[in-house]
């Protein structure tokens, strides 16, 4: 099953988003809707295309949704999670204090890239904007298939009757950009250091359920 199962180096994780507003409730044809359930949203990341004709060895064709955009050459990525909140609570009487799990805070989510001006002045532009966004961080031990666009399909090949897919787990939430800091640098790449705020609980991980037989379209769930 492609949800990571094993110990590994999350080396080709990856960041992207769809740019359309979010709204309560279902979304539509312009936006994402928060009520929405996970399978929805990966909908708008990818889609299968068709298998027919296809032989044992064979690649399966996946495709990018109109809306998704990747964010390139990060350098490092965040924890993912909410921290804990962890109270001191005084026993009166007892020689050490208790704990109790308070309220946790949303964290904020840092990320380092490897500066490249053209590639990321939209990053600046939805800073600007403020709007929140449907974003996905796909964590993969192993190379996945990396559109034009740069935003990762899953890596599916034909086997036997039915496929085999690489593992990654994918984990979505609702923010936006709350940072745009420039780091130059004189002996190593430029940097760009981006804040995105959770609006809302991280769902996840996430990922496909391949079926036995070729045709039929892995579950996500």
């Amino acid at each position: 099953m492609p949800n990571i199962s094993s110990i590994g180096a999350g080396i080709y994780t990856s960041l992207a988003f769809i740019d359309l507003d979010v709204q309560d409730g279902a979304g539509d044809a312009t936006h994402v809707g928060r009520g929405d359930d996970v399978a929805t949203y990966v909908g708008l990341f990818e889609t299968r295309s068709s298998t027919s004709g296809l032989n044992p060895g064979d690649s399966v064709p996946w495709t990018v949704g109109t809306d998704a955009k990747a964010f390139g050459r990060i350098r490092e990525f965040p924890n993912l999670g909410i921290p804990a909140n962890v109270v001191n609570v005084p026993q009166y009487g007892q020689g050490a204090s208790s704990q109790i799990a308070g309220q946790s805070d949303a964290p904020s989510l840092d990320f380092t890239f490897n500066y490249v001006p053209e590639e990321h002045k939209f990053i600046s532009l939805l800073r600007e904007g403020g709007e929140n966004r449907l974003f996905r961080i796909r964590l993969s031990n192993a190379q996945q298939v990396e559109d034009t666009a740069g935003v990762i399909l899953p890596y599916e090949t034909v086997q036997g009757s039915g496929s085999d897919m690489r593992e990654f787990s994918d984990f979505f939430l609702f923010g936006s950009v709350a940072s745009f800091e420039i780091v130059p640098n004189l002996t190593d790449s430029n940097q760009l250091n981006v804040t995105l705020t959770i609006d809302g609980e991280m769902r996840g991980p996430s990922s496909y359920t391949p079926d036995s037989v070729l045709a039929n379209a892995p579950v996500y769930a």
